[in-house]
């Protein structure tokens, strides 16, 4: 299995203890504050942004809906 460096990011919760200075063939991970995964946005901090991302999402189907 390869791991590639420029597709894989590295995101902590807890930074005390933890070195962020991992690298994969000689290439520094880049360090992200959020991610999207499986439609849910995972941040370090909390929950706001994955509530604000649904209520886009919501509107924008609300606004393709056609009236009956």
């Amino acid at each position: 299995m390869e791991i590639s460096a420029e597709k894989t990011k590295l995101m902590t919760s807890n930074t005390s203890g933890i070195s962020r200075k991992i690298k994969i063939n000689g290439q520094k991970l880049e360090t992200v504050t959020s991610i999207r995964y499986l439609g849910s946005v995972i941040t370090d901090e909390n929950s706001k942004l994955e509530i604000l991302s649904r209520i886009a999402q919501t509107t924008a189907a609300l606004t393709r809906l056609k009236p009956v």
